[in-house]
């Protein structure tokens, strides 16, 4: 009896944990293990994304550490006569976000980035895509 080929089975061992480096900051070093973990699993790990991760994590940082400041400063500052003004680091927190999501977009940590990329490819078809071109 027979029942067709046997499927290959391809050995793949555990990827190595990832080492935080030195100079990640204490403040970001959970965000650097998920991202460098998560680029080592998809084979993205290279040279060329480990200066776009180093900008993530300093973008991921800024931000947090003005969400902090502000945190514990007020939303606002009060000078005696004049109307209250916002936190300067409000607006550093905006800006630190924005270039942080960038960056997590360019080395495809945000899913709709890694669709986009497998669009791109070519080697990703959509579920609605239901027409058939057999005769063209």
């Amino acid at each position: 009896m027979t029942r067709g080929p046997v499927a290959k089975l391809k050995v793949v061992a555990a990827p190595e944990p990832v080492t935080v480096p030195r100079w990640c900051p204490a403040i970001c070093r959970d965000v650097y293990q998920r991202a460098a973990t998560e680029l080592a699993a998809q084979g993205r790990l290279s040279a060329g994304n480990l200066d776009l991760l180093e900008s993530y994590i300093a973008a991921v940082a800024t931000a947090r550490r003005a969400e902090r400041s502000v945190q514990r400063q007020g939303s606002f500052f009060l000078k005696k006569g004049q109307r209250p003004q916002a936190h300067p680091g409000i607006a550093i927190a905006q800006e630190a976000r924005k270039q942080a999501r960038m960056l997590a977009s360019r080395l495809a940590l945000i899913q709709e980035s890694r669709d986009a990329n497998r669009a791109a490819s070519g080697d990703f078809v959509a579920a609605d895509d239901d027409e058939d071109f057999g005769d063209v």
